[in-house]
């Protein structure tokens, strides 16, 4: 199982949930961009923006222990 955003309680959670990491605050600080040039009458450089995000892997997607 696999959830978004890597938020707090994705690491207390029992399995620890793997998640996927997100630059919140790049983010937004780019839609914010984005919204004060449409305020100023100009268009967005772009509509889509792409940004990197990382594999936080925990217990959740890791195969269970060996029993012996």
């Amino acid at each position: 199982m696999v959830g978004f955003d890597d938020l707090p309680f994705a690491d207390w959670v029992t399995p620890r949930l793997t998640t996927i990491r997100t630059p919140l605050a790049d983010m937004t600080a780019l839609a914010a961009r984005m919204v004060l040039r449409l305020l100023s009458g100009e268009q967005p450089e772009t509509t889509r923006v792409e940004v990197a995000t990382e594999l936080v892997v925990r217990e959740s997607s890791e195969p269970p222990p060996c029993r012996a």
